[in-house]
């Protein structure tokens, strides 16, 4: 019978690939599913999982996270352990892996410092009980113990930072036990001496051991600092922010620590951080900061400076209308660097005062970037900048300008019922059923009060409006994030037709590829409750992405689902006029959904819609039609889906480089199209060409284009994988 250490002697280190699989393949049983794990020789701190399957052995690298004992084979599988990462695969037989663990070859066990659980050896009782002489002793003599995890999965670390044993932890600080090591229940010994009230203790890990400020408990994103303020330890608050801690860190709920110091009843400790202000940078923005920059200029000028880990630029995106990072680390990474009220931040990180402040940060902590930033690009002189005061004073429209044309009185042709008075509106989430070109509603329609809205961080901001992500409180007390596009009140007179009538045309859609209208607001302000679409728009995620992105795949998957949305508003004759890739959102890496319908109209019976209001166009992204006449039906559509995967191919380029609208169009009436992209095959340039014929007959309709992105037969498996991103 085998006992619980011989069910983790699966590992056998230092061997090859060649040996692994001749182990494998000699071993008598031959079963499928038999397996072992090696070290991997390409990445050291990497493992390797060997599997035999059908007398064949197939190998899958297992990936380190962070410094501590977390693996996965897939992004999808994350577990907190070697130990559990093998268990998982002995008992989930339908993993997405296609793994199936059944029996292994006998070896040791794993290393110490890779496991989640252990069991306790003598170094940990010594350390518990404060036994500063056997505790030398043993690491004098080469004890290899140190990193070993107790039944409890706490290190010697962890002991010693709970009971404030600190001369014991200076030894093991000076053996170099790994500090930042988490225990069984995610947290590390920094966390429990700020738990314990340890201020000695944390200056000491902080400072000697070099423990990470903002390692986050595994289960609720915690930093140490939030545990000091959920306790109310204002000397160990102290001490984190005098040793640099950010003070505004988050938790997975958005949540800083002078919010939960509050909620807990700790007054002081809650009003000392809110009113804590942040030492002034010692660096100053001329040293990184280059104005506005596409991602292949900045990419151009980090790779010009024989790019070391850590070079870095910050940037404006005006098509995004956010500053960017770009840093260089084995590649060129790119993050979109957001904003929350007056704060400035990056994916999860924390909330800092200003662009100076988030360098310097990230300067002395990676906190979830692939490495600290260390040499500046300096910008040229004088660049060419935004005002840069706050983000929010930058934002004045969508993501892209457009072209102002002269304005006359606006005529629009069966626009969607525009006697309507849009305080008589009702929303909600509206099933919408197309039948004979007809749409019917089936809701229950009811208006959502602004008490059960909880506005948090600003994603987006538009022409008129603004749009937040945040909480829609249902009636039962469920929370449901959310979407919440709000009409500013500086242009709620100007623009309130304009909310009105997208939130009428968004109610009557309801397509798995179309962003879903949730519900109304009549406020004030006047707001629109979405589904929230998590990833941002294409062009966000290829400029942070770039590098991960297969063209083959997530491109023809996009401009299938891009087609089969336009398609179902073609059969509701519905035009969009303002089919771009900044309005194209990811819910997922391979579902993509249809945005923004302020420009949107319904046809009803005419064959177009026309407007003699030309206001701010994007042209060019409009087809002749369009921009000459003011004509607009599904034709003029699939010129700009053309325009719109040519944006997806070139990787976020600009249609026609950095000429101006009114010159555009000029190359285009001397048919002149925009080039093929180097990522683009030549049958889906051809396809892009047919878009933009000048006669709107010969284009195709967006069902022929759905077929053809749906079922080219160069992509092998594209059809299954359209099918699981929910495709009809």
């Amino acid at each position: 019978m085998m006992n619980v250490s011989d069910e983790i002697s699966w590992y056998h280190p230092k061997i090859t690939r060649q040996e692994s699989e001749k182990l494998l393949l000699s071993d008598p049983k031959k079963i499928n599913g038999l397996f072992i794990v090696r070290d991997s020789v390409s990445s050291p701190s990497d493992y390797v999982l060997s599997v035999l399957c059908n007398n064949e052995v197939h190998n899958y690298q297992i990936r380190r996270h962070q410094e501590d004992a977390f693996f996965s084979i897939n992004e999808l599988v994350k577990c907190h352990g070697l130990e559990n990462l093998i268990d998982f695969y002995k008992k989930n037989t339908l993993s997405d892996d296609g793994l199936v663990l059944t029996d292994h070859i006998k070896g040791t066990q794993p290393p110490p410092e890779t496991r989640r659980y252990g069991s306790t050896n003598l170094l940990h009782r010594a350390t518990d009980v404060g036994h500063y002489r056997v505790v030398t002793e043993l690491l004098q003599s080469g004890y290899l113990g140190f990193d070993a995890k107790n039944q409890d999965g706490k290190t010697a670390a962890h002991l010693a930072a709970i009971n404030g044993q600190n001369t014991i932890l200076r030894e093991l600080i000076f053996y170099q036990v790994n500090v930042n090591f988490r225990d069984a229940s995610g947290v590390t010994p920094l966390h429990y001496a700020c738990k314990y009230n340890r201020p000695d203790t944390v200056s000491l890990l902080v400072s000697l051991g070099k423990a990470n400020l903002q390692a986050r408990n595994t289960e609720n994103g915690e930093v140490p600092l939030h545990v000091a303020a959920n306790e109310g330890h204002i000397e160990v608050i102290k001490v984190l922010l005098s040793l640099n801690a950010p003070v505004n860190p988050r938790t997975n709920n958005n949540i800083v620590p002078a919010e939960l110091a509050r909620k807990k009843g700790h007054i002081e400790c809650a009003e000392f951080l809110e009113s804590y202000i942040c030492p002034t940078p010692k660096t100053s923005r001329q040293r990184f900061y280059h104005g506005t920059l596409d991602r292949h200029e900045a990419e151009e000028k980090i790779k010009k400076c024989n790019p070391q880990s850590g070079v870095f630029l910050v940037r404006y995106s005006e098509r995004n209308n956010v500053y960017i990072l770009t840093l260089f680390h084995e590649k060129v990474w790119n993050y979109i660097i957001r904003e929350q009220g007056n704060f400035m931040f990056i994916d999860d990180g924390p909330l800092l005062n200003s662009l100076e402040h988030l360098v310097e940060h990230y300067s002395t902590l990676p906190d979830g970037l692939p490495t600290v930033l260390t040499h500046p690009v300096p910008p040229p002189p004088k660049p060419d900048a935004p005002p840069i005061s706050t983000l929010k004073k930058n934002k004045q429209r969508n993501i892209r300008p457009k072209l102002r044309v002269p304005q006359t009185p606006d005529v629009p042709k069966n626009d969607l019922n525009s006697s309507n008075v849009f305080q008589n509106i009702v929303f909600t989430s509206d099933i919408c059923l197309a039948n004979n070109n007809n749409i019917h509603r089936e809701s229950g329609n009811e208006l959502i009060p602004p008490e059960r809205l909880k506005r948090s961080i600003l994603i987006g901001e538009g022409e008129f409006a603004s749009v937040f992500e945040g909480l829609f409180v249902k009636e039962n007390g469920e929370e449901l994030r959310v979407a919440i596009k709000t009409l500013r009140n500086e242009q709620m007179e100007n623009n309130k037709e304009n909310f009105r009538r997208e939130a009428e045309v968004m109610t009557n859609l309801n397509h798995h590829c179309i962003v879903k209208l949730l519900g109304i607001c009549l406020g004030p302000p006047l707001q629109m409750v979405q589904e929230l679409v998590p990833l941002g728009s294409i062009l966000q995620y290829i400029d942070s992405h770039q590098s991960e992105i297969n063209p083959n795949l997530e491109f023809k998957i996009w401009a299938a689902q891009i087609a089969c949305g336009m398609n179902y508003l073609e059969e509701n004759r519905f035009v969009h006029r303002d089919l771009a890739a900044r309005n194209i959102l990811l819910s997922s890496k391979l579902q993509a959904k249809i945005s923004d319908f302020g420009l949107s109209r319904a046809l009803n019976t005419d064959p177009y819609y026309s407007s003699i209001t030309g206001g701010r166009w994007p042209l060019k992204w409009y087809a002749p039609e369009s921009y000459n006449y003011g004509h607009f039906d599904h034709k003029s559509d699939v010129w700009s889906f053309g325009v719109t995967i040519w944006e997806m191919y070139s990787f976020g380029a600009y249609p026609y480089g950095d000429i101006k609208g009114a010159e555009a169009i000029i190359l285009i009436d001397k048919g002149q199209r925009l080039q093929k992209p180097e990522a683009c095959p030549e049958n889906v340039y051809n396809e892009m060409l047919k878009c933009w014929a000048f006669d709107k007959d010969e284009r195709p309709t967006f069902k022929e284009l759905f077929q053809f992105f749906q079922s080219d037969s160069e992509y092998i498996n594209l059809g299954e994988l359209i099918a699981e991103a929910n495709l009809p």
